[in-house]
This record gives C-alpha cells, sequence and structure tokens, in this order.
C-alpha cells in the first residue's frame, strides 16, 4: 500500500521517513520529494508498504504526529489519485505518464471513432 506523508521537516532523509514507519510494519520502500536542481527535500514522501493492516496502522498512529512544531499528514494513496502515479515515478515502479486507473488508453479504437463521429455521421478531426 502506497502511503503520503506530508508537512515533513526539510532536513528529513529517506532513513529518517524509513524509521519513521518501520515500528508499524514492513517498509518496502521510503522516498523524500526533493527539488530536481537543487536537490533539497520538498517536505513530502512516500512509504510503501506491502501489508496493508500494518499501513493502515501507522497512518492512524502518526496521523497528526508532531515534527519540528509541524502536524504531520499521513494518508494512504488509491490507485486513481494524482500523488499515487507520482509516488510509482518517484519509486520507479511505472512509466511517467503511463495510466493507474483500469480505463481503456485514448488510442483504443473504439472510443476514438466514439468521439470523432460527428451527428450527421460524418468523420471530424
Amino acid at each position: 500500500m502506497q502511503v503520503y506523508a506530508g508537512n515533513l521537516p526539510v532536513s528529513h532523509s529517506d532513513e529518517e521517513l524509513r524509521a519513521l514507519f518501520e515500528p508499524y510494519g514492513t517498509v518496502r520502500r521510503a522516498t523524500v520529494g526533493r527539488d530536481k536542481k537543487t536537490g533539497e527535500s520538498q517536505g513530502y514522501g512516500f512509504v510503501d508498504m506491502p501489508v496493508k493492516s500494518e499501513a493502515r496502522a501507522a497512518i492512524e498512529a502518526l496521523r497528526g504526529k508532531e515534527l519540528d512544531g509541524k502536524p504531520l499528514r499521513v494518508r494512504a494513496l488509491k490507485p486513481g489519485d494524482d500523488l499515487h502515479q507520482h509516488a510509482l515515478t518517484l519509486h520507479g515502479g511505472s512509466r511517467p505518464g503511463a495510466k493507474v486507473t483500469g480505463r481503456p488508453f485514448h488510442g483504443d479504437a473504439t472510443i476514438r471513432a466514439g468521439r470523432t463521429m460527428r451527428r450527421s455521421g460524418k468523420r471530424g478531426t
């Protein structure tokens, strides 16, 4: 299960984020979001926990916990979330721009044909 952790101190590293979640269960990956140019933390991170019950326990325990005087924001990510796609890209689990939802992609002929037909029955551009 993918977990979003926001409002992290900018000094937090991947290892510190992992250590924050490990008391609640197995952590497969923990990644802090970083600025591409400067490499500085952007104050959020993603944690991948394989066991859902452990992830839920971590979310309940850590939500609102104070870190450097700021309340931690923690929530589960669902496959349709914009942040879920960002987490997959950050973890290297998916291609950027790949569809995460179960809907057909735009190249599907049935969808494309349905969108391009005009009321008069002629194809449009």
